[in-house]
């Protein structure tokens, strides 16, 4: 798997764009999310700054590390959520790797096609470009018939990562009505829509950690599956297997593979092995004694060089140098006690993920060496390679991340404009905080306060701070909109460009630096608001003929299934983008550019009676909110 292949997981169906996805991970580095989110919705940051819609939700492991100190900050890659972790044994790690999501065909539309994908990767370039990896995948329309296999997997994926949620995780808005999330709007669209698909008395090829170790349920999967057929090929990868011990015998982990299924008397067992990272192998193979399993370097038919972090088994029939009736494991828990014997209950059990499913397809060589990185001709680990150091998938010596006392906050305008603070589920009602945002001062707050907000202000961000332990959350506007930040405009003409800017284009057909940086507009007209002698009554009237002229003329030509995404277009266009000056020179002459576009001459024949009840609704919204009569 390249880097390429890791990232392709994310690229939506031709037709669609991403709706939502759940990420879990051991780790997860910036630069590969950025791109993940990137071929996810198709845009540059700072289109998806002024989209201010949440679409991916992180999951990652706890514990803190020498780069990683705290939970991605809000903003730091727009569209991204990633949740506050709970307080856990420190010897319990969420090592599992999975990806679900859902993509529409359109921005604001409603999922009709998810997608599941279980990894051997961390969400890093270092597992996309320096190690050998798995990942299985797989595609499921919600329109029309599917395999009750897939749908049996999707909603297993679903329930875990509610799950998992729900018991490693602050979730903001948890006690809230599902229909009054915002923050996680779409997470709840995912889950829900995994859910809905769970077929009767299937079990699913999905497995996980939380309850049950993998060991017993690949071995139920892999004896269900194969019956009496006995297989001469024992295949398996691992980044770890165990950890050293003073005891030079086979690791029990090896007795464990060995009975995953049913073998012939003589059978072939292969172990990729890292001979300088091998742990209890090391001192096994050292010994002398193998007890018929060959200990071999992985391959790379890439011929990078990279490191083995896949970890699989595999039994099949091997003939002739073609394996074939095989069934596979692939997943984050790695051959090891803690990967494949522990679970998410235990005090210091890892949180695994995996899949197990027949490969009916015959393997020749070069398939082989491809997708399970041996070849019949690999090199054995010579004695002087071994190497007995310290290994394995343990959590290190550092902390649990410490989570804020308040996760999130919302902008609420009834009865007068504040700012609502969802505080996590384990604060006291006696706890005091301070918090600040950009153009207002810190000052204290206790659980159930709320905090006034003047007309102008509008925080994208609030910043939280207690006994010395500074945090950033994020702010969700009254509009459902996260840490918005909409693109400003200095005058009429660069307002008019951006609002006719729809479809939002998609990153391959826009200059990153096109994006993000503001570019002065070549003026249609005088710039508003300077004392000038053009700024008359004839000239706001020649502006607001333009814009509503446009206007009825761009959206005549839209297609019916867009309508939701212009509307989502016309308010944060209309909320954000226009200079004051141009608003309040129109006020002057009573002008109501929202009450024009209402007239129906000037909409889509196509409209229906109740689009045109939603386009009404919102304009006459947007009427008030420019305090137009």
């Amino acid at each position: 798997m390249s880097a390429e292949t890791l990232l392709d997981i994310f690229v939506p169906p031709e037709g669609m764009v991403g709706h939502s996805a759940a990420l879990v991970a051991m780790t997860g580095a910036e630069d590969f999310l950025e791109d993940a989110v990137q071929r996810f919705t198709g845009l540059w940051p700072r289109q998806r700054l002024e989209l201010g819609n949440v679409l991916v939700y992180l999951m990652l492991d706890g514990h803190a590390s020498s780069s990683r100190q705290k939970v991605f900050l809000p903003g730091r890659i727009p569209g991204l959520h990633e949740f506050q972790p709970r307080k856990v044994d420190h010897g319990s790690l969420l090592h599992a790797k999975v990806a679900l999501m859902a993509f529409a065909p359109s921005r604001t539309g409603a999922p009709v096609h998810l997608r599941l994908a279980v990894l051997t990767a961390n969400y890093t370039y270092t597992s996309a470009r320096q190690q050998l990896e798995l990942v299985w995948v797989v595609d499921l329309p919600l329109v029309g018939s599917a395999r009750v296999e897939d749908r049996a997997d999707v909603a297993a994926a679903g329930a875990f990562v509610e799950t998992l949620l729900a018991r490693r995780f602050h979730r903001d808005e948890q006690t809230l009505p599902v229909k009054e999330r915002k923050l996680t709007a779409r997470l709840d669209v995912l889950l829900a829509a995994a859910s809905s698909l769970a077929p009767a008395n299937r079990k699913p090829r999905f497995i996980h950690s939380l309850d049950k170790c993998l060991c017993d349920q690949i071995r139920e999967r892999f004896r269900s599956g194969i019956g009496k057929s006995k297989k001469n090929l024992l295949l398996c990868g691992s980044g770890f297997y165990e950890e050293p011990s003073t005891e030079a015998g086979k690791p029990d982990i090896f007795s464990k593979l060995e009975g995953l299924g049913v073998f012939t008397k003589s059978p072939r067992r292969v172990a990729l092995v890292k001979p300088d990272n091998a742990g209890a192998v090391a001192a096994w193979a050292k010994g002398g004694d193998t007890e018929g399993w060959e200990l071999v370097h992985p391959c790379d038919a890439l011929g990078h060089n990279r490191l083995l972090h896949a970890k699989f088994v595999y039994v099949g029939h091997l003939r002739a140098g073609h394996a074939s009736d095989g069934w596979l494991y692939l997943g984050s828990g790695n051959l090891s006690r803690r990967g494949i014997l522990t679970h998410g209950g235990m005090a210091k059990g890892n949180v695994e993920t995996g899949v197990v499913f027949a490969v009916d397809e015959r393997l020749d060589g070069e398939a082989i060496e491809r997708w399970l990185f041996w070849s019949d001709e690999a090199e054995t680990v010579g004695d002087e390679e071994w190497a007995i150091v310290q290994v394995g998938d343990a959590p290190d010596t550092q902390p649990i991340l410490e989570a804020p006392p308040i996760l999130s906050a919302t902008i609420e305008t009834t009865p007068s404009r504040h700012l609502r603070l969802l505080w996590r589920d384990d604060v006291s009602t006696e706890s005091r905080v301070s918090i600040c945002w950009t153009g207002r001062g810190w000052f204290d707050v206790k659980r159930g306060d709320d905090v006034p907000l003047q007309d102008n202000e509008t925080p994208a961000a609030l910043d939280v701070f207690r006994e010395g332990e500074p945090w950033r959350v994020p702010v969700v506007d009254s509009a459902g909109r996260v840490g918005w930040q909409p693109k400003p405009c200095e005058n009429f003409a660069e307002a008019l460009d951006a609002l006719l800017d729809f479809p939002i284009r998609q990153t391959e057909d826009l200059d990153e630096d096109e994006d993000t940086e503001i570019v002065e507009g070549d003026a249609k007209g005088p710039i508003m608001g300077q004392a000038q002698a053009q700024q008359t009554k004839s000239y706001a009237l020649h502006e607001a003929a333009e814009l509503i002229e446009r206007v009825a003329a761009l959206q005549s030509a839209l297609p019916d299934g867009m309508f939701d995404d212009w509307l989502d277009h016309l308010d944060r266009m209309f909320r954000a983008s226009f200079p004051k000056n141009v608003i309040e020179n129109w006020k002057k002459h009573g002008l109501n550019i929202f009450a024009h576009l209402k007239n129906k001459e000037l909409c889509p024949s196509s409209w229906s009676d109740e689009q045109h009840r939603c386009y009404t609704e919102l304009l006459d919204r947007l009427s008030t909110v420019w305090d137009l009569q």
